[in-house]
């Protein structure tokens, strides 16, 4: 998981900068490290935070893996948080360091590893990082709990990265049946939008006129996506696994409901004719009308 993080964080460009010595920055950093109070020591990382610059990162960051209290440390990634969202000098290097604290080769606490993590989620809402490979990682963590919870961000990140991050942990035998349950109804949930037959004609009409005339499109390339077909190849590959318990199939089914894209309509119809289970092909059926009424709405 080391070499994942630090190749992810080094793609990104980020790195540790040193700068000039700063005599009001030093004192706090003294305090950080050296006050046998721990109130002491969380207040010195604030005003380290505070700062903003590459020499106050630069001594969070050395503090962070030295520092025995977990108050403390998660005062560490909060003072690293607001370096980040803020854009102060030295932001980057404040990312790289919040990335080692999410990393359980870095940080043995649970907690801290969750807090850097929502924050390196927090910063892709932001568009200062791409958050999708960095909580895919996540799901090497040994932590369960920090893995639901990277499941959880990545549901919320409505994009097709985050929907396929979501798809691969859905099939990934190696996750717990908890992970891959709450991956499944992810998948189904993630908001992703698509423009539909009518959409993509209008949207690649546009963008063969445009290209004729040689001005930028009004639609986007991605509006050509078919993102729910996407979601649904995903859930076929759990319902049709033969490998997959009842309750991943059931899930799969559901979440299938929730796209609602008539994609899953061969799915659909192999369950019914074939599933052994019975509350299977009784929602399958279900999930099939629904998807069927879509058709014509």
């Amino acid at each position: 998981m080391t070499c994942v993080f630090i190749g992810l964080l080094t793609l990104l460009g980020f790195s540790l900068e040193a700068d000039a010595q700063n005599p009001g920055i030093q004192r706090l950093a003294q305090e950080l490290t050296d006050s046998p109070e721990v109130g002491i020591r969380r207040r010195a990382a604030q005003g380290l935070g505070r700062t903003g610059t590459p020499q106050g990162v630069r001594l969070l960051s050395r503090a962070l893996s030295g520092e025995a209290n977990r108050s403390v440390r998660l005062e560490i990634v909060r003072a690293l948080r607001t370096v980040a969202f803020l854009r102060n000098p030295g932001y980057r290097s404040a990312l790289a360091a919040i990335g080692r604290a999410a990393n359980d080769d870095f940080e043995s606490d649970d907690m801290v590893r969750l807090r850097a993590t929502e924050a390196l989620w927090e910063a892709g809402n932001k568009d200062l990082l791409d958050p999708v490979p960095l909580l895919e990682a996540q799901m090497d963590d040994r932590s369960q709990r920090l893995r639901l919870a990277a499941v959880a961000m990545l549901r919320r990140h409505s994009d097709t990265a985050a929907a396929d991050a979501l798809g691969r942990i859905a099939l990934d035998k190696a996750q717990s049946r908890t992970i891959r349950l709450s991956a499944v109804e992810a998948l189904g949930a993630v908001p992703l939008s698509e423009g539909g037959v009518v959409g993509r004609s209008v949207a690649a009409a546009n963008i063969t006129v445009t290209n004729l005339l040689n001005i930028p499109p009004v639609a986007p390339p991605a509006a050509l996506d078919l993102r729910h077909e996407r979601q649904i190849s995903y859930l076929t590959g759990v319902a049709l696994d033969p490998e997959s318990s009842n309750t991943l199939v059931l899930r799969a089914v559901k979440s299938m409901g929730q796209v609602k894209d008539k994609s899953s309509i061969p799915t659909l119809r192999e369950l019914i004719l074939n599933h052994p289970h019975d509350g299977i092909r009784k929602q399958a059926i279900k999930v099939l009308s629904h998807v069927m009424a879509r058709q014509y709405e």
